[in-house]
């Protein structure tokens, strides 16, 4: 059921990308630049304002074949992107200097990208079964470095900062506390692969996607199943939502990108698209 439609009458603003494939988008927290990374293109940034955006501006110095991006949340870093690249480095660029401030050697392939809210800590996940997390005052060496048996997907924190989420290839999300890392809960969230977490930024809901071509939402208080959203033809790979919460966005292998209200689950938005989407991130 497709509820009343606020979506409607917007209209796509198109960036240019030369060539290959898009692997990651993030917003900085003013919301100010969208910065995207992808294979055979340098990291680039397009400014927005009323009249549209533009031209996209080079991040020289992070080189092509980023795999993922993330602008610091918090105010008082808000000038830093963090760019995990397929060398085993994360480099953290400086907006103000326009250069590479520090190179973070992860000595693993690196796979997804998470800070705290605070700005204070930076998770990093890898191809090796592993997790890093780094304090950003001193990055040289990780604080905390853990292994793991199963694949890793994806790694969120909480808004409050309390709790770390992790998806993994099994289909449950791990719910680990912070900063002790000890274990609260295992969500069996999935009987297959577990392909991504979106952190409502009201604090209440979890959102998963899965391999298995649903869409759930979870409680924050219990880790209760608050709602399943089947609405999808193919594996999801991309939820986010919405600053206020109301809406979550989802992409699966189908060639759009559906938007539901989180209360009532209802579809509101259909996004068509001409390609399969590699990257989703909604404007903070």
């Amino acid at each position: 059921m497709e509820a009343q439609n606020p979506f409607q009458k917007h209209e796509a603003n198109k960036m240019h990308w030369e060539q290959g494939s898009v692997f990651s988008l993030s917003w900085s927290s003013d919301g100010n630049l969208l910065t995207a990374s992808g294979s055979r293109e340098p990291v680039r940034s397009w400014r927005l304002g009323r009249g549209g955006h533009k031209e996209g501006e080079e991040h020289k110095g992070l080189g092509n074949d980023i795999e993922r991006l993330a602008w610091c949340p918090a105010a008082q870093n808000s000038n830093i992107l963090a760019a995990a690249s397929y060398d085993k480095v994360v480099h953290l660029w400086d907006q103000r200097a326009g250069s590479v401030s520090t190179n973070i050697n992860t000595g693993k392939t690196n796979v997804d990208i998470s800070w705290s809210s605070s700005g204070k800590y930076l998770a990093v996940t890898s191809r090796e079964e592993g997790l890093c997390i780094f304090d950003i005052a001193q990055p040289q060496n990780p604080i905390v470095s853990a292994e793991y048996d199963g694949i890793i997907n994806s790694i969120r924190w909480s808004t409050d900062d309390q709790l770390i989420f992790i998806a993994t290839h099994s289909g449950t999300v791990e719910v680990l506390s912070w900063p002790t890392m000890d274990q609260l809960t295992m969500i069996p969230a999935h009987a297959v692969s577990c392909n991504c977490i979106g952190i409502d930024p009201r604090g209440k809901l979890l959102a998963t996607g899965s391999a298995d071509a649903t869409m759930e939402l979870w409680n924050m208080e219990d880790f209760s199943l608050f709602r399943t959203i089947s609405d999808y033809e193919s594996p999801l790979h991309f939820t986010d939502f919405s600053m206020d919460g109301r809406f979550v966005a989802s992409a699966s292998d189908d060639l759009e990108i559906l938007i539901h209200e989180t209360f009532s689950g209802e579809l509101v938005h259909r996004l068509k698209l001409d390609a399969v989407t590699t990257a989703l991130a909604w404007h903070p």
